[in-house]
């Protein structure tokens, strides 16, 4: 049976949702796609997930998710047995037998702009295939106005019906983090802007399956959704941006970065400081700054502070680089010949996802000045990681990984690194030996009373080598 959204309640839309009657196509499935295919089919929902890469598809079929995310594998075999989720890389079958087709594929950054061919394909597929009374929600981050201007032109084009009369259309920027995608699933707020009041409605009716009415926050058009999503991350890269610096400055002038930015932002709401690091990873805060800056430019405008904190942030993996030839330097060693072990590839903490990780340029400077690289990640395979940086050693297990290690290099804030026994750590090293935390995951004072070189972003050792004089 055929439902026409535009003709249902959003309470009888809900219903037929969680009753499996009206089914939802989701085209892409990643660290996005997947998670949100998985929660809704375990809401009772009807899922046909869409991916055009046939191993991933057969992965994903046979149970064994392609990504990790926590929690994702047991909610996957767990819909996939009760047989209202499954996956095909035929496009035009899944959008044909659904009502709700959500688009969720990438849209990457290049050297000339921005890379929205995954999303044009998406809506020429869409287009040949979709019924009347449809909903096609985008919910990949594009530039403003990418909605009603050329996914409607698209889906009207290929189609024939009109949006808003014919077919529902909106935009929902999607704003769930690797890692923790269902805990925030039910309770991040969801930006909703349709094209038309209709169309704005059915997508908050869709969303209520996920979450209550209370964080369903509607707009008056696509493109003040799709702004509010730049706008979410621009702000935090900015904000990093501001921190990195003042930990540069930090380590200038002998003061620790990290407790500073606790008290000021300690029980003061009107600060609200993030953490700084050895650089920001992934694809949102890599990418969403240049989407508004390439599209500002077109106007004649050039977006200076958001340029500049891109590039601080870019800058950090070569600081961290040059805080490990500090080290060297402290320990009398040579970096060429040396053994170099890197505690975490992956792009944040508990997860696989390595997209712009500050590892690639780290190891890669590393490796041209003669260092023999070993990497240990628990969660990243070792072919994953060689095809971003070539041919290193990784170890399975942490003291392998650490074995005559000259110098150790945090870069992800794994739970397991948080851990670390520096006692027993440093029995494994090559006295001397340095760790260079770019993370945050060390205690400063504990490494240096064990007789390490320590380096930390925004922790310069003087000051903690004075604080354990007092």
């Amino acid at each position: 049976m055929n439902y026409n959204l535009l003709e249902m309640t959003p309470e009888e839309i809900k219903t037929g949702i969680v009753e499996g009657k009206i089914t939802i196509a989701i085209l892409g499935q990643g660290y996005i796609g997947l998670p949100l295919s998985c929660y809704l089919a375990s809401k009772g929902a009807r899922v046909i997930g869409v991916d055009i890469d046939p191993t991933v598809v057969e992965q994903i079929n046979a149970g064994s998710p392609h990504i990790y995310e926590p929690g994702l594998k047991k909610i996957l075999q767990d819909v996939l047995q009760k047989e209202n989720f499954r996956v095909t890389a035929d496009v035009g079958d899944a959008v044909r037998q659904s009502e709700i087709i959500m688009i969720t594929v990438g849209t990457p950054v290049e050297k000339d702009g921005i890379n929205f061919s995954y999303v044009e394909r998406a809506c020429k597929d869409v287009a040949g295939s979709m019924k009347r009374g449809s909903m096609i929600l985008l919910r990949s981050t594009v530039a403003p106005l990418s909605t009603e201007k050329m996914v409607r032109k698209m889906l009207q084009t290929g189609s024939g019906m009109i949006a808003g009369k014919d077919f529902c259309l909106a935009f929902c920027p999607e704003r769930t983090v690797e890692g923790n995608a269902f805990k925030e699933l039910p309770r991040l707020p969801r930006i909703i802007g349709g094209i038309n009041e209709k169309s704005t409605n059915v997508a908050a009716a869709i969303f209520e399956v996920l979450t209550t009415k209370d964080n369903i926050i509607k707009v008056s058009s696509p493109r003040i959704a799709e702004m509010a999503k730049i706008f979410d991350n621009v702000y935090r890269d900015t904000n990093i941006a501001l921190a990195n610096e003042l930990a540069v400055i930090c380590e200038k002038l002998g003061v620790d970065v990290i407790e500073t930015i606790k008290a000021c932002n300690t029980g003061y709401g009107r600060t609200n400081m993030l953490i700084p690091g050895a650089g920001v990873g992934g694809s949102c805060l890599n990418k969403d700054p240049y989407i508004l800056s390439f599209l500002v430019r077109e106007k004649g405008f050039e977006p200076s502070l958001i340029l500049s904190a891109r590039a601080r942030n870019t800058s950090m993996p070569n600081h961290v680089v040059d805080l490990v030839i500090e080290a060297f330097d402290n320990m009398n060693k040579e970096i060429k010949g040396s053994k170099i072990t890197i505690l975490g590839f992956a792009f944040k903490s508990d997860t696989d996802d390595t997209r712009e990780t500050v590892a690639v340029p780290i190891i890669s400077i590393l490796k041209e000045q003669g260092a023999n690289i070993v990497v240990f990640d628990p969660y990243v395979p070792q072919e994953k990681i060689e095809s971003q940086v070539g041919k290193v050693d990784k170890a399975q297990v942490l003291l392998k990984a650490i074995e005559k290690s000259d110098c150790l290099v945090v870069l992800t804030d794994h739970h397991e690194f948080r851990q670390l026994n520096l006692p027993e750590i440093k029995k494994h090293l090559a006295i001397p030996a340095a760790i260079i935390d770019g993370r945050h995951v060390i205690n400063p004072k504990e490494a240096i009373k064990e007789g390490l070189i320590f380096k930390g972003v925004g922790r310069p050792a003087t000051y903690f080598k004075e604080q354990l004089e007092l």
